[in-house]
């Protein structure tokens, strides 16, 4: 009899839990407070970039219209000791269509339609295990422009894709798809509804170098490529939760040139082997609302599994630094585990914070690195705003987590509202610039300034 009422009693939660879950699940549960900004700036002031300093301004307007967002920055600066107008930003590559920091119709995994055209910071393929804490966007000066999208059909089928640079040079970038099937995605049942399968495919057959430049596309020039499976599913979704859970497969595939590039200098490795690296990952992501948006956490957590030759999210922005010595750290990576562990909220509509943490286990003696990273956004608070990001990878000690090198990027923009139309700002840049001979370095650009600066 005990049995049967604890039975009875059980299947009383699951049918709750179904019932709730069907209730809500067309609900998205939560919609950020900085979704949805429209604001033109015209900032003027001074530049520093390197031992060069330049006065003007950057037009930098930010719309959104529905499901279409636009963000551009136009500069206008001059050199002070020539006068002559800062041309370096358009120079080899797309030119001028760096203006378009982007230009985006929906958003990800919330609309069926998702295209973005411009900055590709951030971007991801799938759930991340080889495409992850992406960015096309690692020099200032040669800002590429990319392409990005994501397109679901009847609930059922979809793909996601990238493209790195439209740099039309008749060499093909880096290119990402991920086709998905979701079987059950027109039935009403919960969480079958939600299994998503999904197999991802990167090449990349740069061999980009300027006139006079130090090459980092030596092993990609024949081609550089990857593979993974994975699958996921939503376990919760309402108005207040929504949990899912995945499981991915990776694999590295062989670099023919950089196994050449061993094979003829086996001094330098003759501890290293090289061939294909695969690897795993399953993790749980947790999205969580309080009361009409008023504090909203997400929060994922990741158990990986790395084969040798093998180095989880590959594909990040210190790929687009140095591809030829990104390829290098896979000779000799052994055999290994990690945790990723990402955490974000937003509070009151006003403050939105995330930091990530991908971290191999016995960090000092792993031939792999970390990579932390932090991102600020801030609403005006007693007429302050702050928006800013960080990311460094090729960690070997958490110590030196926050201090900037050739590893880092960062930038930084303080805003101080002078009055309704005015206002004054620093913006802060830690990037890459170009040296004489064409290699890129890291760098530091501070703008002080003042402009004029609408929202609507």
């Amino acid at each position: 009899m005990l049995k049967l009422y604890i039975m009875k009693k059980l299947f009383k939660i699951f049918v709750i839990v179904l019932f709730s879950n069907q209730v809500f699940y067309a609900q998205e549960g939560f919609e950020s407070a900085f979704d949805e900004e429209n604001n033109l700036s015209a900032n003027f002031g001074l530049t520093t970039v390197g031992d060069q300093t330049f006065v003007g301004m950057r037009v930098q307007p930010e719309f959104s219209f529905g499901k279409l967002g636009l963000g551009l920055d136009i500069p206008l600066l001059y050199d002070i000791r020539s006068g002559e107008l800062r041309t370096e930003e358009f120079n080899n590559g797309v030119g001028v269509l760096r203006m378009v920091r982007y230009l985006s119709y929906g958003k990800k995994k919330k609309d069926p339609i998702y295209v973005k055209l411009g900055d590709m910071t951030g971007e991801q393929l799938g759930y991340g295990a080889i495409l992850g804490n992406y960015s096309n966007a690692v020099s200032f000066e040669r800002r590429k422009v990319g392409l990005s999208a994501d397109i679901t059909f009847n609930s059922v089928v979809g793909i996601e894709a990238l493209y790195s640079d439209l740099n039309f040079d008749s060499t093909q970038k880096l290119l990402a798809i991920r086709p998905y099937y979701r079987p059950f995605g027109q039935t009403r049942i919960p969480i079958i509804k939600t299994i998503e399968l999904g197999a991802s495919y990167i090449t990349d057959k740069d061999n980009y170098t300027e006139e006079g430049a130090i090459s980092t596309t030596d092993f990609t020039r024949d081609g550089n490529s990857a593979f993974g499976f994975d699958i996921g599913a939503i376990l919760v979704q309402n108005l207040f939760l929504r949990l899912t859970v995945d499981a991915q497969l990776a694999t590295l595939n062989k670099n023919d040139a950089l196994e050449e590039y061993v094979n003829q200098n086996p001094a330098i490795y003759q501890d290293g082997s090289y061939g294909t690296g695969t690897g795993s990952a399953t993790g749980i992501e947790a999205n969580f609302s309080f009361i009409a948006n008023v504090f909203h956490l997400n929060a994922r957590i990741e158990r990986q599994w790395y084969g040798d030759n093998y180095i989880p999210q590959f594909f990040n922005f210190a790929y687009e630094i140095n591809k030829d010595a990104r390829l290098k750290e896979l000779i000799g990576a052994e055999k290994s585990k990690g945790i990723y562990g990402k955490l974000g909220s937003e509070i009151l509509s006003l403050v939105k914070i995330e930091g990530e943490l991908l971290l191999p286990d016995a960090l000092e003696e792993s031939d792999r690195g970390a990579i932390v990273g932090v991102n600020l956004q801030t609403k005006e608070i007693a007429n302050f705003t702050a928006r800013g990001s960080y990311v460094k990878a090729q960690l070997s000690d958490l110590s030196d987590a926050f201090k900037f090198d050739q590893r880092s990027l960062a930038n930084l923009l303080v805003t101080y509202r002078i009055n309704r139309f005015m206002e004054a700002g620093v913006d802060y840049q830690w990037t890459f610039a170009e040296k004489e001979d064409g290699s890129f370095m890291a760098v530091n650009q501070l703008r002080p300034y003042v402009g004029v600066s609408l929202k609507f």
